[in-house]
């Protein structure tokens, strides 16, 4: 039985770990979870904005992405707005949109200067930037993320979304 006890001590501590170990990269998000959209930004940084100052930027011409890419747009903003308040609270934070006729890029700048994680803020409970950085290549895009030469992070994506061409 004590064995047993420390079994089930150690799964309940790491089980998420053996989780994401057992995931293939290619596996859906939890179907239960609601699937994110840029139309809901404003509500996304009003949520953040109530303990950190958050203001976000847009350039180019906003038009409707394909539904995947929209909802990786939207998660690579909330989880580096959940970075941002976890390793820099209280740092002013920048969230920049521009689309183009190849697709969407995103930037998510925070001003903090503390010190970063081991492994630059890719580990934690969740699947974090790694997962992020995952998804955006599944759709041929692109993510990096990491400190800031003046202070501060930087997470950066490019997403393809082309603009339709009339014929």
């Amino acid at each position: 039985m004590g064995r047993f006890a420390q079994w089930r001590e150690m799964v309940l501590a790491q089980g998420h770990r053996l989780g994401d170990a057992l995931r293939r990269p290619d596996d859906p998000d939890d179907p239960f979870e609601p699937t994110g959209s840029l139309n809901r930004l404003d509500a996304l940084v009003e949520g953040f904005a109530a303990g950190q100052p958050v203001r976000w930027s847009l350039a180019g011409q906003p038009r409707p992405l394909p539904g995947p890419v929209d909802a990786v747009a939207y998660r690579i903003i909330e989880e580096s707005l959940t970075n941002a308040c976890r390793h820099a609270p209280g740092a002013p934070v920048a969230v920049r949109l521009r689309y183009d006729a190849t697709g969407i890029t995103i930037e998510v700048r925070d001003e903090g200067g503390g010190p970063l994680p081991s492994g630059g803020g890719t580990q934690g409970a969740g699947r974090g930037l790694l997962g992020v950085r995952r998804r955006a290549e599944r759709l041929g895009g692109t993510l990096s993320a990491g400190p800031r030469a003046g202070g501060g992070y930087t997470v950066s994506a490019a997403l393809p979304a082309p603009e339709e061409v009339a014929e």
